[in-house]
C-alpha cells in the first residue's frame, strides 16, 4: 500500500518578498503623509480658531467701551476724535468697575495696531492703564463719526451736527477716502447725545 505522496512546505520566493516589502512601504509612506497632513491641518485650524476669538475679543471691547460712551458736560472731558483717535467719558471701561465714568481713548498706530487706554478711579492704578492690540485690518484703518441723521465724518465734533454731543455710533474703516470704506468694526454710542442740563459749563 503506498501512501500519498509528501507535501513540502513552500515559502516566499525572493521576488515575492521584494513585492510585499515594496507595498508595506509603500503603505507606510502614505500613512505619514497623509498624518502629517492631518496634523497641519489641525494647526492651522488651531491657528485660525485663536485668531477668531482674539479679533472677536478685542471688537466686543470696542463696542462695550463705544457703548458706553456718555455725554458729559463739562467741555474738557467731552468726546473728541479724528481719524487717528478718539478720546472720551465711558461707564464701560476694561479695567475700571462698569458704571463707573473713566477716560478712554483709542488710537491708531500706523500699520502696527491698535492702542487702548484708559484712566479713572476704578482702575487702581495711578496712571493710565494701556493696551495694545495688533492690527485689526490688512490696511492703515482710520476712525469715522456718525451723527444722528446718519451721515459718517472724520472728525468730531462736526459742523454738520453742532448740538450733538457725542455720536450716534463710530466705526473703524479701511480704505476711509474711498465712497465705500470696508467697516472692520462699528460701534452705537448707547447714550443720548445731550448731556443732563444741569452738567452744562457755562462759558
Amino acid at each position: 500500500m503506498t501512501g500519498a505522496p509528501p507535501t513540502t512546505a513552500r515559502g516566499l520566493t525572493i521576488m515575492e518578498m521584494l513585492v510585499v516589502l515594496t507595498l508595506v512601504s509603500l503603505l507606510g509612506t502614505l500613512l505619514v503623509q497623509g498624518l502629517g497632513f492631518f496634523v497641519a491641518r489641525y494647526d492651522a485650524m488651531k491657528r485660525h480658531h485663536r485668531a477668531a476669538d482674539q479679533s472677536a475679543a478685542y471688537q466686543l471691547w470696542f463696542q462695550s467701551t463705544v457703548g458706553g460712551i456718555v455725554p458729559v458736560g463739562v467741555r474738557a472731558r467731552a468726546l473728541r476724535g479724528d481719524s487717528s483717535s478718539f478720546a472720551g467719558t465711558s461707564l464701560q471701561p476694561l479695567a475700571g468697575e462698569a458704571g463707573v465714568p473713566a477716560q478712554v481713548r483709542w488710537t491708531v498706530q500706523g500699520r502696527s495696531g491698535l492702542a487702548y487706554e484708559e484712566q479713572g478711579a476704578a482702575t487702581g492704578s495711578a496712571g493710565p492703564v494701556a493696551w495694545r492690540l495688533p492690527r485689526p485690518a490688512a490696511a492703515t484703518p482710520a476712525f469715522q463719526y456718525a451723527d444722528r441723521s446718519g451721515g459718517w465724518h472724520d472728525a468730531w465734533p462736526t459742523a454738520a451736527a453742532p448740538r450733538e454731543w457725542t455720536p450716534a455710533r463710530i466705526r473703524l474703516v479701511e480704505n476711509a477716502a474711498s465712497e465705500a470704506p470696508r467697516v472692520v468694526w462699528i460701534a452705537r454710542v448707547a447714550a443720548a447725545p445731550y448731556p443732563l442740563p444741569n452738567e452744562y459749563q457755562l462759558p
